[in-house]
């Protein structure tokens, strides 16, 4: 008996289409059937069609850190992340070492790390995937203004950040800060992520 032929492509994403979509660990496992099924799953068709067959994704979860009240302890402000499905981020548990990272930014598949709670500057910032716990570490400006903020944005081009992984593509990260001078005047300055180097730029 000659094996049944495969089934269409068509028919395999209304398949797919019906997975849960707060169990992301389903796609997962069948996208190790074959390399067919891993080229469909992981190709930019699938994953504008399921975005439109689902709306907007699930929220997996949230990013929270905190200092505790009593005396600090080694990692006490790690940032934790509370999952409000099955998925788990991929925090690494004993490499972040003694730094009060803390959320500052979340989009396009990738969270900006601070840590302001230091007594130097620069300011480490880490840019960290938590689908894959790949993470990049770099300074913000020095010195770092009074009132400032940072966002980390896909630089990939064409990219809508719905069909394309945002997270496997290069990135940028923005700095903004306010700063007053000696004759009360507001001054704003800006700098972004190099694209060899990642490093940031001098702020203008």
């Amino acid at each position: 008996m000659p094996p049944l032929p495969p089934l269409p492509d068509e028919l395999l994403e209304e398949v797919f289409f019906r997975l849960p979509p707060d169990e992301p660990e389903h796609l997962l496992r069948a996208s190790l059937v074959s390399k067919v099924w891993l080229g469909l799953l992981s190709g930019p068709r699938f994953r504008a069609r399921y975005r439109d067959f689902h709306g907007a994704p699930p929220m997996l979860g949230f990013l929270c850190s905190w200092r505790s009240n009593s005396v600090r302890q080694v990692g006490d402000n790690i940032p934790r992340f509370f999952p409000t499905t099955k998925f788990r981020a991929r925090i690494p548990d004993d490499d972040w070492g003694d730094w009060d990272y803390a959320p500052w930014d979340c989009r396009h598949g990738r969270v900006l790390l601070g840590n302001p709670n230091l007594t130097y500057q620069p300011i480490p910032l880490v840019v960290w995937d938590p689908m894959t716990g790949c993470r990049r570490e770099m300074d913000a400006p020095d010195p770092v203004d009074d009132s400032y903020g940072a966002a980390v944005l896909c630089t990939v081009s064409g990219c809508d950040h719905r069909a394309r992984a945002c997270h496997g593509g290069p990135f940028q990260v923005v700095f903004i800060g306010l700063d007053k001078t000696e004759s009360g005047e507001c001054v704003a300055s800006a700098c972004v992520s190099l694209p060899v180097t990642g490093d940031l730029s001098k702020p203008s």
